[in-house]
Order: structure tokens, then C-alpha cells, then sequence
């Protein structure tokens, strides 16, 4: 047996198996949070305040359901010996929520937009919860957590380069309509193509744990460093998800090049794709949570920059693109593996229970930085071509700052759910 084998580093094997899935579910949450503000907003005629609300509202009922979905899940998988049907469950409801996301109903595009929200939003978590739990259940040493979460990572990088690029080729080459249709089909096809190697045996876990009432899932949070943790992910989600919200408006608006935004979605993913190694090699090297710190800081450096572009900068913008994605792989990465470091110190919990409370955090941050953002910039006035300072400023200027504040807590706070590469045995410890 290899030394990686016997550190108990994932095999190959284990790694192509595990990875694919993490392809689809990033090709259908991309456009989820990249695409349907702008779509709604410049082909739908909804105003940026409804749509502000509508997903604000949408995404934090999701956010509250994921911890129930994660303490369900682990009852269901202990009971039935592993998440394979669990991570099926999720798919069909998927497929229906994307297609109706893309073919709203006539006359009621508000009501279309929520319900097709939530019916996405609710089978996506049944199988990301599950389908994250089971990769803390493949291996639970340090390093070889980070090995799969990097895996399942670069497949969701693939599935986003794919995204950024399909929606406007399929339109410009079919229509919008049908272009849309045909988007939506790719999908369901990735979907179901990634899900079988995850049916075979070997990527099967039994699943146990302390039966425990469904409001003692909260309980993880009186642990400290996971109080840490969490917080930082929330900060670092919301400042990427205003810039994500508001990327094809300062494309349009400030750069003047509605053409080039596919090519700029491609150098910001593909330079995440790029940079995982050295996130590997760095949270190895020192530790996880100072390689997440140092990604933040190139990142408040590149999001500063972007306040400073002007219409027709396009190589300038081009750069941003290619530090902020340098900064993806981490934010991927690492937090998903911290977070499985804390779920083997706390004896009395599992693994579901602790991604439905990562995903519930996650979730949240998107729905405050989207849903807040967009009634923000309608209310610093800026409308199509008017007040575009204010565009300026809530795309780079906001996710910069709260970034900062992730840093400064960062330097006085611990994330670690380790002191060493040697698995804590016996109970969670400060």
C-alpha cells in the first residue's frame, strides 16, 4: 500500500467516481444565480426591487429547509445503509424546476420565477446535501478530505466553464426561446449521465449516529471555531454573489461588451479550474484556513481594481476576471473541507447534519447578497444608463469591503477543526 493510501488519501478510483456529479449540479446552479436576475430584469420587464424580493424570499425559505434536509437525510441513510437514493431523489424534481426557470408561465412571470425557485431549490439540496455528506463519509483524513472536495470541485468548475459559454451560443444559434429549451435539456442529460458512478457499491457508506431531535441540528454551533467558520463563508458567499448577481449588468453598462461576457465567464472559471492546485498545495503546505485568507486578499485587490474600469477596458477587466477566478478554488475548496474537519470532532453528529447547516449558510449569503443588492442599486438610482457610479460601486466596491471584514475576522478568529493532520478521537475540543 502507497503512503497516500495509508495517510489515507482518497485512490484514484474513488476520486473519478465521486467527482462527476459536482459537474451538474454547478451547470444548473449558475444560471440560477448568474443569469435569471438579468434575464428577468431585461427580457421580462420585472423590476430589480420584485426581483430583490422574490429572491430574497425564495432563497431563505430554501436556506431554512437545508437543515431539515440534513437531519432527515441522516436518519433515512442510517436506516437504509448509504445516500444513493437519497442523491437519485433529487434529480427528476431538478430537471423540473431548471426547465420552468427558463419557460416561465404567460402572464404570470413573478409567480412562474417562484415556483420554479422553489421547486429547484428544493430537490438541488436533497442531493448536494447528500452527495457533500457522502465525500465527508469516503475519507476522514485532513488532506484527503481537501483531495475529494478539490475533485468535486473541478468537475462543478467544468460544469460552470460549460454554462458561462452554452446560453448565449444556444440563443444566438436557435433563438432565445428555443435556445433556453435546449439549455435546459443539456442539463437533465448531464445530470443523469454523472449520477451512475456514484450507484456502484463501492462509493457506498454506512451512515451512523446519536438519534437526535431535529432542533438539537443547531447544536453544532456551540462549538466556536465552527461559529468562525461559518460566519467567514457567510461574509465570503454574500460578496460573491453580488458580484455574480450584478456581472452581466456592469458587462453591459460599464464595459460596453454584452458580446464579450461569455469569453469573461470562461477566463474567471477556467482560472479557478487553474489555481485549485495551488490551494491544494498551500492549505497542505501551512493550513486551510490561511491559504482561504490569502485568496481573499487577492481578491479584495482585484474587486477594488474593477471600481476603476471604464466602457471599452476590456484587457483591464479581463485581468479582474482572471484574479477574482484565481480566488474560485478556494472559496470552493477549502470551506467544504474545513467544515468536514469539525463534523469528525463532534461524536455526536454526522456528516448530513453538518453540510444541511454548511448549505443553510450558504444559501442565506446568496439570498442576502442578491436579494439585498438588487433594491439597493435601484435605490441609489441607477436605472438602464443612468447613475451608473452606483453600478460601479455595488459590484466592486461592496463585495470589496465585505470581503475586509472576512479578512480582519479571519486574523483574530481560529476556523480550524484540526490542530494537526492526526484525527481528534473522542469528542469534539476546542
Amino acid at each position: 500500500m502507497s503512503k497516500g493510501r495509508q495517510q489515507g488519501i482518497p485512490s484514484y478510483r474513488t476520486l473519478l467516481f465521486y467527482a462527476p456529479l459536482g459537474m451538474p449540479l454547478a451547470f444548473g446552479a449558475l444560471p440560477v444565480y448568474l443569469l435569471i436576475p438579468h434575464l428577468y430584469a431585461q427580457n421580462f420587464g420585472i423590476s430589480l426591487s420584485l426581483l430583490g424580493i422574490i429572491l430574497l424570499a425564495v432563497r431563505l425559505l430554501d436556506a431554512i429547509q437545508d437543515p431539515l434536509i440534513g437531519l432527515w437525510s441522516d436518519r433515512w441513510a442510517e436506516q437504509h445503509h448509504g445516500r444513493r437514493v437519497l442523491i437519485l431523489l433529487g434529480i427528476p424534481g431538478m430537471i423540473l424546476g431548471f426547465y420552468g426557470l427558463f419557460n416561465p408561465w404567460p402572464g404570470s412571470v413573478w409567480l412562474s420565477l417562484a415556483c420554479s425557485l422553489i421547486i429547484f431549490y428544493l430537490f438541488f439540496s436533497v442531493t448536494s446535501v447528500n452527495y457533500q455528506a457522502l465525500g465527508a463519509e469516503l475519507s476522514r483524513d485532513y488532506n484527503g478530505r481537501t483531495w475529494l472536495t478539490t475533485s468535486r470541485e473541478a468537475g462543478a468548475l467544468i460544469g460552470v466553464l460549460l454554462a458561462a459559454a452554452l446560453p448565449d451560443v444556444l440563443m444566438q444559434q436557435w433563438g432565445r426561446v428555443q435556445g433556453l429549451e435546449l439549455f435546459a435539456g443539456i442539463f437533465a442529460l448531464f445530470l443523469i449521465l454523472a449520477v451512475f458512478p456514484l450507484l456502484k457499491s463501492s462509493m457506498q457508506r454506512p451512515v451512523f449516529g446519536e438519534k437526535l431531535p431535529w432542533w438539537a441540528f443547531f447544536s453544532a454551533l456551540k462549538h466556536k471555531p465552527l461559529r468562525h467558520l461559518l460566519i467567514i463563508y457567510l461574509l465570503s458567499q454574500s460578496a460573491n454573489t453580488v458580484a455574480g448577481t450584478l456581472f452581466f449588468f456592469f458587462v453591459d453598462e460599464i464595459l460596453g461588451a454584452h458580446s464579450l461576457a461569455p469569453l469573461f465567464l470562461l477566463a474567471y472559471f477556467l482560472s479557478g479550474a487553474l489555481g485549485m492546485p495551488l490551494w491544494l498545495w498551500l492549505s497542505g503546505r501551512f493550513s486551510k484556513s490561511l491559504a482561504w485568507r490569502l485568496s481573499m486578499l487577492v481578491a479584495i485587490v482585484a474587486f477594488a481594481g474593477a471600481y476603476f474600469i471604464r466602457s471599452g477596458e476590456v484587457w483591464p477587466y479581463a485581468l479582474i476576471c482572471v484574479l477574482t477566478g484565481l480566488t474560485l478554488g478556494a472559496d470552493q475548496a477549502l470551506p467544504p473541507s474545513l467544515l468536514a474537519d469539525h463534523s469528525d470532532r463532534d461524536t455526536r453528529s454526522r456528516p448530513g447534519n453538518y453540510f444541511g447547516l454548511f448549505n443553510w449558510v450558504g444559501k442565506a449569503a446568496t439570498a442576502l447578497g442578491a436579494g439585498l443588492i438588487l433594491p439597493l442599486l435601484q435605490g441609489l438610482g441607477y436605472s438602464a444608463g443612468q447613475n451608473l457610479w452606483a453600478l460601479s460601486f455595488c459590484y466592486a466596491l461592496v463585495p470589496a469591503l465585505i470581503k475586509i471584514l472576512a479578512v480582519v475576522l479571519m486574523g483574530v478568529w481560529s476556523l480550524e477543526g484540526r490542530n494537526s493532520l492526526v484525527p481528534l478521537m473522542g469528542g469534539y475540543h476546542e
